[in-house]
């Protein structure tokens, strides 16, 4: 009985310890967590560059659990939900991080392709002429 018991403590031991293990999307949630400001964006036809109008102050706070608030100017202006994933980027053409704002069940939408480094993040269309959205984090 007590070989059993004993066997059955460790089988819960390395059960627990792997279900606490986290997964790529949580560690990439990690990053995404906090306030952005937007700073520009890129892209379209042209291959065009258009920096943040000063006057007018646009963010993004990423929450956990996959919620999301739009801000203009400090004040909620929308919000929704996020989803990560992967999907074959049109830039690498590899497997990539992708975000989907508010995904519906059953979506065929592949995403954003989406890029931390450091205290910039950048949000892209994953299509040809699509733009780059560029931010840096706040807090």
């Amino acid at each position: 009985m007590k070989s059993f018991t004993l066997a059955l403590a460790t089988l819960l031991f390395f059960t627990s310890a792997a279900c606490k293990k986290n997964s790529p999307e949580k560690e990439l949630e990690k990053k995404l967590i906090g306030k952005w400001k937007f700073t520009g964006r890129t892209g379209g036809l042209a291959g065009s560059s258009e920096p943040a109008k000063p006057p007018v102050k646009n963010s993004i706070e990423f929450k956990k659990g996959g919620k999301y608030i739009r801000y203009t100017n400090d004040e909620p202006m929308f919000q929704g939900d996020y989803k990560l994933s992967k999907a074959k980027s049109i830039y690498t053409g590899k497997v990539d991080n992708t975000i989907r704002f508010d995904p519906k069940i059953d979506s065929p939408e592949t995403g954003k392709i989406l890029s931390i480094i450091g205290d910039t993040l950048a949000i892209s269309d994953n299509f040809n002429d699509g733009y780059t959205a560029g931010y840096v984090r706040i807090n």
